[in-house]
Order: C-alpha cells, then structure tokens, then sequence
C-alpha cells in the first residue's frame, strides 16, 4: 500500500478522475446492532456497500482528491434573528400529551440501525413528546456503546438559598424554560455545560455539574461562581455557546458576547476568551477580541486548541465566527491573535434549507465544526472544518497559521476533503477527533452521530454511524473527546429548533448527555483504526 501513495498524491495534482461509487454510510456490525424487536412495520432492507480505497491523511493534504466547485459558495446575508422565520407544517414538533388521538406504538418499529440515514427521522416511527417521570427515567435506545449520563426537562441551578431563586424569578431573572443547555466538555470529576443567552431569565451562561451524579438530573452550579454571572459590567461572563479543556488543566472558554440571539441579538460586550485554572478555578488570563476582528452581527461559536509536546505555554487556540465566516487564531505566548477568512468558511446556499421533525428553516451559518487531527509524523496537524450550512468537510495544515502573512499567502493549502456527503444525509454541527485519529461529529438534521476514520478517504461508504434516535438525540448539538487515557466521546442534544421556533413541553426530557468509550463505538465498523478498508475498481466521479 505504502507504494500507491505517491501514484494517488500524483493522480490528485493531474486532477484525475475520482474513484468509488456513490453509498451511503457504513452500518455497524451486526455484534453492535440492537437486539431485534418485534416491527410494526415492513422491515427495511440493509444498503449494501462497495469496497473502498485507503489515504493517509498525514501526508500531504493535497492527497485528498477533489476540489469544490467554489461558485457555489457565496456570502449571504444574515438577518437579525436566528435563522429565517421557520415554515411550520401540519404537524409540529411539539408534545403529544395534549392530543386526545395520541398512542404511542408498541415496541420499535424499525431498527435504525438498518436503515439509510434519510430514513432514521421519521415521526411515524418515533414522537419524541414522551413524559418522564422525575427520579425515573427510561430513555430511547441510541446505540450499543452509548450511555445516558443526564437529562434534563427543564434546568434548575444552585442557587445559595430558595428565596434568591424565588428572587430571580419574581424579577424574570431565572425563566426555567428559556435555559437551553448547548456546549458541554469533561475535566475529571466535573462536567461542563453551557447555556447562551438566547432569551432572557437566564441566570448563569456557564455551569458544572457532577461527573458521577446520584441523579440523571442535577441542578446546575455556576462556574467559576455566582458572582462571575451577575455583574454589570463586561468583566464577567456573558453568553458562552462552546468551552474547551486542554491537556494542561485549563478550561478556555470562549464568550460570544452577544445576547437575546432569539428574538434580536444585541453585543453587549466584545468576544472574549477567558482561560481558567481549573486546579484552582481561578482566571489565568482574559483576551478580548479587538474591534477589526469583529463584523457586523459576528457570532463566536466554537473553539479548538493546539497543545504540542506538553507546552502549555505555546498554545494556539482557533474560534470560528459562523455568522461572518471567519476564523481567528489566538497565540497563548505572544497574546496575540489574527482573524483569517477563506471562500470554504462560506455556507453552500444550496445546503441552507433544513427540515426536522415537520419545521422548516433556513440558516445560513458558516464555519462551525472546528476539530484538530493528532500530531503526524512532522510535528504538524490538520485543522478539519465544516460550514453547519454544507454537506462538505474542509481541511487545511495548521502549520500555515504561524502569522497572518504566512496564513494569506497560503490560501490554496486549504482542501476539500474527499467528496460530499449529499443532501439527504443532512447538516453536521461539533466534531471531535480522538487520539487514535477517528472523528466523531453530530448529524442534527439525521437525530443521529456519525464517525469517520481521517486516515480513510471520506467518502460516503466510509462513514459510520455510532448512534442515532429520533427521540433521545433530536438535535445533538456539540460533541468533545476527553482527555482519560481510555477516551470517551461526550455529546448533548437540545432541540434547539423546536426552542427557538416551537414549544417545548416541561412534561418532556428535551435535553440530554450522553457519551461512549470511543473504542467500544466504533468496534469492527470502518471507524475502527484496525479495520481495513478493501480496494475498489477505479471509477468515475459522478460529480465532476
């Protein structure tokens, strides 16, 4: 195999016709399918896929083999609010306890493990308006390796007595329903969960909760503390989407600014990246973004940092601007950062129509998922993205960020990375990539978490799918890998459409965490480092 990469690297610079088939993705194998269930329904037979072709990734990025058709990439406007104003068809997303035609069909109707991904988000097999009962939680099968860790209804803090909390809320304060947990991350015994300011009543935009929790679901603690969330002016947190821990005990967390994003977004005060000792839970230092890197309606969503060989001092932190399409890159040794933009941060016009569970919208949100490959061989790593509205995945060597000047000359070092994944197989939002090299990242309109092995071309047939429910992972929204030496993958789904533009019902778990050990994910499924992939027949791209 070793010989076939320089001829591979050379077809990709003649332009050479693409090769495999279009498929869909891979399926997992049958010891990690769920156990069979009685159907209500004619099964549904399981898409048969051909043998595919191995690339290493830690070679030249100029190995992946196709280039998009730029022209499709334009800078489209974006309203105030969040998205356009959702078309609702006759039947919305919302609870069915009020529906006196409701009942719920006995056992599952299909095996969604068996299906193709434009199958699995169907109301007719799953109505997620099911009631839980405090204290006792029974939740939808996701996956073989997935575990529930929490769910939520609505969320609840600490607050220091009950008449601070009967306070917020008599002062509109703390509105239970407008708190949407949305970002999450892990460090040791604490899991971190963010909570945007999307409306108003919400009393703390970052919080903690108990790794091992006697409940599935505990009241939120502020972090650092209350005092960090209650004052006036901009020397406290104001609204944060994404965290991130690093290998030095460090929480970098990255604050938007921007509040009431649901109804009409105001910048209350300059994005900002706050770095915590979380040894001490005390600041190590605050960055504020200046003014020339901030657009009109920019909105910093997402962060991903770059630790080599232990070095905390020469950390690199990436933020993603996915309303003004922009990344900057923050230097942790020189305090410093640089905003870089590039066509590929752009949404796919064609892919800003989204549809989940009977609501309609349009987002144009550009570069969101933002995930780091391993270290290679050079000492370098590959800096994976996503548009949220595209059905591509980009790359480009962090080894051009070393300045702006180096990073403006090196436009044409960002690629697309193998081919797209079709329309029907919806939008990806976070991402994650494990120490083994294998990325995990959340399909939100599939209810459903994919993988896909970096090292492997990424092409349709070598996508897996880890998990998926269209009543437990409605809009699974981010996803992180922690850092334990046997990792795990952790993700939250929220709904965050039927929040924004439909009811949510307080008699419902809308929110939950999961997570699974990332070796028992992808066991024997072509995510699996050890699985290899066979060689196929040199085919034409239908798409070029």
């Amino acid at each position: 195999m070793a010989s076939m990469i320089p001829w591979l690297l050379s077809m990709s610079l003649m332009s050479a016709p693409q090769f495999a088939a279009h498929t869909g993705p891979s399926i997992l194998s049958r010891e990690l399918q769920a156990p069979a269930l009685p159907l209500t329904q004619p099964s549904v037979s399981t898409p048969q896929f051909s043998s595919t072709r191995t690339v290493n990734y830690k070679g030249s990025i100029s190995a992946y083999d196709e280039h998009i058709n730029s022209s499709k990439l334009a800078a489209l406007p974006a309203s105030a609010p969040y998205g356009l104003t959702p078309l609702l068809q006759h039947h919305v997303a919302t609870s069915n306890l009020g529906r006196s035609d409701f009942s719920r069909p006995t056992g599952r109707a299909i095996d969604t493990f068996h299906v193709d991904p434009h199958l699995v988000n169907q109301l007719d097999f799953h109505d997620f308006g099911d009631s839980f009962e405090p204290g006792h939680i029974t939740d939808d099968y996701v996956g073989p390796a997935m575990e529930l860790v929490y769910a939520w209804s609505t969320i609840d803090f600490e607050f220091n007595n009950i008449d601070e909390r009967d306070d917020a809320i008599f002062k509109g304060e703390y509105i239970a329903e407008n708190n949407l947990p949305l970002g999450l991350d892990v460090w040791k015994d604490k899991v971190f969960i963010t909570l945007p300011k999307w409306k108003a009543g919400i009393p703390a935009t970052l919080s903690t909760v108990p790794r091992y929790s006697k409940t599935k679901s505990p009241k939120l603690k502020p972090y650092p503390n209350w005092h960090w969330h209650q004052s006036e002016s901009c020397d406290g947190l104001t609204s944060i989407f994404r965290v991130q821990v690093d290998e030095c005990d460090r929480l970098w967390v990255l604050d938007s600014g921007k509040t009431n994003l649901a109804v009409k977004s105001k910048q209350v005060c300059p994005p900002a990246i706050y770095i915590f000792d979380l040894r001490t839970d005390t600041l190590i230092r605050k960055y504020t973004l200046p003014d020339e890197q901030i657009k009109q309606d920019s909105l910093y969503i997402n962060i991903a940092v770059d630790i080599r060989d232990n070095d905390c001092g020469s950390a690199i932190a990436y933020l993603s601007d996915v309303w003004r399409y922009g990344l900057v890159v923050y230097d942790f040794f020189k305090d410093f950062a640089y905003r870089v933009e590039h066509h590929f941060f752009y949404p796919d016009p064609l892919a800003a129509r989204y549809e989940l569970h009977g609501i309609k919208f349009q987002w144009t949100d550009g570069i969101f998922g933002i995930a780091l490959s391993p270290v290679d061989v050079h000492n370098d790593r590959t800096l994976f993205f996503h548009p949220m509205s595209s059905f591509r995945e980009f790359a480009v060597s962090t080894s051009i960020f070393w300045d702006k000047r180096t990073a403006d000359r090196n436009t044409e070092k960002f690629m697309p990375v193998g081919r797209p994944r079709a329309k029907d197989y919806g939008h990806a939002s976070g991402s994650a990539i494990d120490k083994t090299g294998v990325m995990f990242f959340n399909m939100v309109t599939r209810d459903s978490v994919w993988c896909w092995d970096t090292r492997k071309e990424y092409i349709p047939q070598n996508l897996g799918v880890i998990g998926t429910s269209n009543v437990s992972l409605v809009f699974p929204n981010d996803i992180r890998v922690d850092h334990e030496h046997d990792q795990s993958v952790w993700l939250l789904s929220n709904r965050l459409p039927m929040y924004l533009y439909g009811t949510l019902n307080s008699g419902s778990i809308n929110y939950r965490v999961f997570k699974a050990n990332v070796k028992d994910a992808v066991r024997d499924s072509v995510c699996d480092p050890n699985y290899v992939v066979p060689d196929s027949d040199p085919g034409f791209d239908d798409i070029c």
